[in-house]
């Protein structure tokens, strides 16, 4: 310890070096966050683009002039200002056409002399491929910036002036310059002080904390690790022996298993004392009764994951943490990171055992993954009966073991097995799902059954976020809604509505919206999604079914529904919204004709239409309503 001695001004020195260095490297990771954020928009890209170009392919009399000197906000722009400019059916004045020119370019104004059909495809795909050049460009500024300033060097830097600056204070603080005293058993209650003064950290469990030290011992700091597996009774015991707490956990991650004797014994005792929910120890892990309790304490997201190929946790990232993971790892194009097996319809599972499951996993998914030469392989099931089984068809080979075992392990490779054929609640809670999800570093394969009475379930969500990711072929009237297009649209429209005065457009469209977010931000509702103004053509796939009339509606690029939810797993169409004023929509107007047809295209694509009046009232149980069907 002599060696890690440094002289008072040589570790005042230090200490400001590492604060100003320290500085740096935090400006420096906000660029490599930025990366990571623009990997995550690849991520929403990559399969979007695909579909669109899908969609995009049944046009062939598009305009070649090239938009490439419009920026993609430009280009929405420009979409927004022609659409306009359509469905009033006016020629260009002079000071418009000098207009257009100035804000958009000399071939902008070449398209308003072509048809809807046209221009507005053209535009959308125009969007795509610039928005693409965009992310690509500002990721390789970024790239180069972190270069020049040698990111991994400062961070090592940082790292060795960090540890000699510790080892210093260490140093100044012990003394150690012959042996340490030795401390005896009973010296850990008898002699708290000086055992911690030698020892500052003990590492316990919430179990044994209290009863570690001398029952009166007050620790500085408490530091509970995965919270929201720690029940009330034990995480208070530990809180009573510290003066400041940290607390560690994820309410999307498993709580804490309690018995049923322990939830008829603790709910006595709570009805007893009439006890305040929050307080109530069958319905509250120490985590998720802190944050009701201490709703003004500072709260920390630690949003960096550094485990999951992209693909895998973009899954748990979209479907339970609303997008706010920042995703550290690197999609380098892999084969088959997400893979489905489904088993035929059948009444394969027998209590809690699977053994067709078992069979797929043996001759089909482990062959394919031993070709790939992953260095581990884990197979996650809900219940002990199908581990048991397992461990006895494969042997001691590989990981088997159920999702509460798994929690805070990883493996190369997961296979998931759902064992039921129909999903119970049981296997489709969404925390078990999240942590076996999320157990798979650079592989994920589900195991589940091909029953339709899944489809509504946490494993259906999976199914569909897999299939579309893999550009697997959807049986499907619909096309997937192009949700990066729509977003940018719909800020480009609010722009327009304001900047034009269309107060009275842009209030009931806003008002409506802020209803369907607020629905939207529902649990029940969590994984649905928004789009505005979405036009009936980029929406119909499957035009068989439709009449003459109809097509030629459908076809028209301004035809639109006003909003459109979808499922965020799979980007399909879950329900259409119109809003309806009062006396725009009455019986016998042509607008009341056109809702005749929007209604027959809808329902012969099989998507669900709720129309509100703007006089309406009750909105918000009615959208409720009318996504619960679903």
């Amino acid at each position: 310890m002599s060696d890690w001695e440094m002289p008072p001004e040589e570790q005042q020195q230090l200490d400001r070096e590492t604060t100003a260095l320290s500085k740096e490297l935090n400006e420096m990771l906000n660029a490599k966050n930025r990366i990571a954020e623009i990997e995550q928009e690849f991520l929403r890209l990559n399969p979007e683009q695909h579909y669109f170009e899908e969609y995009y392919a049944s046009y062939s009399d598009v305009p070649m002039d090239s938009m490439d000197k419009l920026s993609s906000q430009k280009l929405l722009a420009l979409w927004m200002e022609f659409e306009q400019h359509a469905e009033r059916e006016t020629r260009l004045g002079l000071l418009q056409k000098i207009s257009i020119m100035f804000r958009f370019n000399r071939n902008a104004l070449k398209l308003f002399i072509r048809s809807p059909e046209q221009v507005i495809p053209y535009l959308q795909s125009q969007f795509y491929s610039v928005k693409r050049q965009e992310l690509e460009a500002e990721k390789q500024e970024l790239h180069r910036k972190l270069e020049r300033y040698a990111f991994d060097a400062k961070m090592e830097e940082l790292t060795q002036k960090s540890l000699r600056l510790f080892r210093a204070e260490l140093a100044t603080r012990y003394h150690w310059r012959n042996n340490r005293r030795c401390f005896e058993k009973n010296d850990f209650r008898r002699n708290s002080e000086e055992f911690t003064r030698e020892y500052p950290v003990v590492l316990s469990t919430t179990y044994s904390i209290k009863g570690t030290l001398s029952i009166d011992h007050i620790y500085d700091y408490l530091i509970v690790d995965e919270a929201s597996q720690v029940d009330l009774a034990t995480g208070v015991l530990a809180f009573s022996c510290a003066r400041n707490i940290v607390i560690v956990g994820d309410l999307k991650q498993l709580p804490n298993v309690l018995t049923e004797d322990d939830i008829r014994t603790s709910d006595a005792i709570w009805q007893k004392h009439s006890l305040d929910e929050r307080y109530r120890f069958s319905t509250h892990s120490l985590l998720s009764s802190a944050l009701e309790i201490w709703q003004d304490a500072p709260v920390t997201l630690l949003r960096e994951h550094y485990r999951c190929h992209p693909k895998i946790i973009n899954f748990c990232n979209q479907k339970f943490y609303h997008g706010q993971l920042i995703v550290m790892t690197k999609d380098h194009d892999e084969p088959d990171v997400l893979t489905m097996f489904r088993t035929i319809a059948g009444n394969h599972a027998r209590g809690h055992l699977n053994q067709r499951q078992i069979d797929v996993i043996q001759q089909e998914v482990l062959p394919r993954l031993h070709q790939q030469n992953f260095q581990s392989i884990g197979i996650i099931t809900p219940y002990r009966d199908q581990v048991t089984a397992i461990r006895k068809q494969l042997g001691d080979t590989y990981e088997v073991d159920t999702v509460h075992k798994f929690q805070g392990r990883e493996q190369d490779a997961i296979i998931l097995t759902s064992v039921d054929n129909v999903i119970t609640d049981f296997v489709d809670d969404p925390h078990m799902l999240n942590v076996a999800v999320s157990r798979a570093v650079h592989s994920l394969t589900v195991v589940t059954s091909q029953d339709p009475r899944n489809d509504q379930t946490n494993y259906g969500d999976l199914t569909r976020y897999i299939e579309y990711n893999n550009f697997e072929v959807i049986q499907s009237q619909v096309y997937s809604v192009f949700d990066m297009l729509y977003q940018g649209y719909a800020e480009q429209r609010k722009v327009y509505l304001q900047k034009h005065k269309r107060v009275s457009e842009y209030d009931s469209e806003n008002l409506m919206y802020s209803v369907i977010q607020e629905v939207l931000s529902e649990e029940a509702f969590s994984t649905i999604g928004c789009a505005v103004h979405v036009s009936l053509a980029t929406l119909v796939k499957d035009y068989e079914p439709l009449t003459g009339e109809e097509r030629k509606y459908a076809r028209n690029p301004l035809t639109h529904v006003d909003f459109l939810l979808f499922n965020q797993m799979d980007k399909q169409p879950v329900l259409a919204i119109e809003v309806d004023g009062t006396g725009f929509h009455e019986a016998g107007s042509k607008q009341a004709e056109r809702d005749i047809k929007k209604n027959s295209i809808l329902k012969k694509c099989a998507i669900s239409l709720l129309r509100l009046r703007t006089d309406g009232s009750g909105e918000r149980e009615k959208i409720r309503t009318a996504l619960k069907r679903k």
